[in-house]
């Protein structure tokens, strides 16, 4: 095998790939990326056996062929080669060759592994998936990946939850059990009914790293899979299997107060009193009423106060919250304004958007 390539478009496509690679065991099959090239273009795979990812990228195709080479060591040599330069790669006797060409003269060989133990990947047809714009499927995983579970006893939560709803809107769902972010987002394209699905959450920031975020990505659902098209690139993986908890049973009808803050001014505030925030508990106080939000933290080594003006009709309510549950659902209000939506000191809260907008995040206070 042996073709020529622009080393910068063949890091790209590696450093994806390797994402979707083995990790734990440096001697299997799957800690490898395939290579198979012919008729001037390089088809780049790589699986974990979970999930998977397939590209193509345009080369020089001097013999065709095919061979698998570990992912971690390719890209480690690639990393420091001049991503300008254009590269000669070519294999035998069960080493890969690359070669720089033009005024890079340098030549660095690896071991390879038969690719016929390569194992094949999951495949679905583009026509069986539907479009959704970048830019709004991006920010709806913005707003609900941060909130999924880490507590792998509990997996059924550690994925992303999705369905279309009956008003024809794309939802998605995020909890740990102690805070939860919802998007319901209407779309341009047409999404068709499908089976609601959890699906992982590295999945989803894979989608992200990859795409661009302009134009369309494809997405679609086969048996157990989770398939993405994004930008001529395809991955996909194992949906999380479990029964998703009732996320509208955890989500208030209705809310008794609304506070309404300048959002700046509270994370701002909030970064202020992080600095002396107890390191265990994360313990931060908010004492509201109608003058404003004094905000205050304290630790061993000292503590810290301040307030922050608001709009606020009800009567005054105090609130202990967990610092990165609350200042984590804070830092996706993308508006100038926020809402802090109250019933009781023991009931959830809803952060939501000033004005409101389609997500919302919902957080449990902490009881004394």
């Amino acid at each position: 095998m042996k073709f020529i390539c622009k080393c910068e478009d063949l890091k790209r496509e590696v450093s994806f790939a390797n994402a979707f690679t083995s990790k734990r065991n440096a001697l299997s099959i799957t800690s490898n990326i395939l290579l198979e090239n012919s008729n001037n273009t390089l088809t780049i795979k790589s699986t974990d056996t979970k999930s998977g990812f397939k590209s193509y990228l345009e080369v020089d195709t001097v013999v065709p062929g095919s061979t698998t080479v570990m992912s971690e060591k390719f890209m480690d040599i690639l990393k420091n080669i001049d991503s300008s330069i254009d590269l000669e790669i070519s294999v035998e006797n069960d080493r890969l060759t690359m070669k720089g060409l033009s005024n890079s003269i340098f030549e660095v060989n690896i071991r390879t592994v038969d690719p016929s133990i390569f194992p094949a990947l999951e495949e679905m047809s583009d026509e069986d998936m539907f479009t959704l714009g970048q830019k709004n499927f991006f920010d709806m995983i913005d707003k609900t990946a941060f909130a999924v579970g880490k507590d792998e006893t509990r997996f059924f939560l550690t994925g992303v939850y999705m369905e279309k709803s009956d008003d024809e809107k794309l939802v998605l769902v995020s909890t740990d059990g102690k805070r939860l972010a919802m998007v319901k987002r209407k779309f341009e394209q047409d999404i068709p009914s499908f089976i609601p699905a959890i699906i992982p959450v590295q999945f989803l920031s894979s989608i992200m790293t990859i795409g661009s975020g302009d134009g369309v990505l494809s997405l679609g659902f086969k048996g157990n899979f989770v398939f993405a098209n994004i930008e001529g690139r395809i991955i996909y993986a194992t949906l999380i299997t479990g029964n998703y908890p009732n996320y509208e049973k955890v989500i208030p009808s209705s809310f008794k107060n609304s506070c309404k803050i300048r959002t700046n001014d509270l994370i701002s505030a909030m970064n202020l009193n992080s600095v002396l925030i107890e390191s265990k508990s994360r313990r931060i106080f908010f004492d509201i009423n109608q003058d404003g939000i004094m905000l205050s933290v304290e630790d061993s080594d000292g503590n810290s106060r301040n307030i922050v003006k608001c709009d606020y009709e009800g009567e005054e309510i105090k609130l202990i919250f967990n610092f990165n549950y609350l200042f984590d659902s804070i830092k996706k209000i993308d508006t100038e304004f926020l809402s802090l939506n109250i019933n009781t000191t023991s009931s959830a809260i809803g952060i939501k958007s000033e004005p409101e907008s389609d997500y919302i995040f919902i957080i449990m206070p902490i009881q004394v």
